[in-house]
């Protein structure tokens, strides 16, 4: 920039009269003459800010909109999670029936433990016997191998401590 020395001087006398303001230096707005007496932030007739006056009361004009109906409703397919829109209960009761749910797949908690007790209880009896047994004598084995890593002096001491006692959760005493 080419300013001559003499328009630098007016431009510095304009600022530190307050003719020219070129911004706050501490970065904040100029002060509104009626923030001196004033401090509430009320609009006025060209302020570009929205205003919210919060009120436990809805306003008579709006009742219509504050009534809920239960369709249109979200639905998804349950294999490939495709979302669709049902507009009314005989279209939802026939996308049901081709594969939709009401609850978006990804959303759904899968409970191990439930899902293991339900293919349990899909098998046979038979099944469900032989599978305990082998679940059985699979703890067996483990507790052997773990039993045979364990030095000879600390299997005595356990097997001593074990054999006087009974093992297992201690009977619970009433209070008088």
């Amino acid at each position: 920039m080419n300013l001559s020395p003499e328009l630098l001087q007016q431009i510095q006398a304009a600022i530190q009269s307050g003719q020219l303001m070129l911004g706050n230096p501490a970065g904040r707005s100029p002060i509104k003459p009626r923030q001196l007496h004033d401090l509430r932030l009320l609009p006025t007739k060209d302020d570009p800010r929205p205003t919210f006056f919060w009120s436990a009361e809805s306003p008579r004009d709006i009742g219509d909109l504050t009534r809920t109906t239960e369709f249109p409703k979200l639905m998804w397919h349950a294999e490939s999670g495709q979302e669709i829109t049902v507009l009314s209960k005989e279209d939802q009761a026939e996308k049901l029936h081709h594969g939709y749910v009401l609850q978006a797949p990804a959303s759904v908690v899968i409970d191990v433990m439930e899902t293991m007790r339900a293919q349990f209880e899909a098998l046979p009896e038979e099944d469900q016997k032989l599978l305990v047994e082998a679940q059985r004598q699979d703890r067996i084995a483990a507790l052997k191998a773990k039993l045979a890593e364990l030095p000879e002096d600390k299997l005595q001491a356990m097997l001593a401590q074990a054999g006087g006692k009974k093992v297992g959760r201690p009977k619970k005493q009433e209070v008088a």
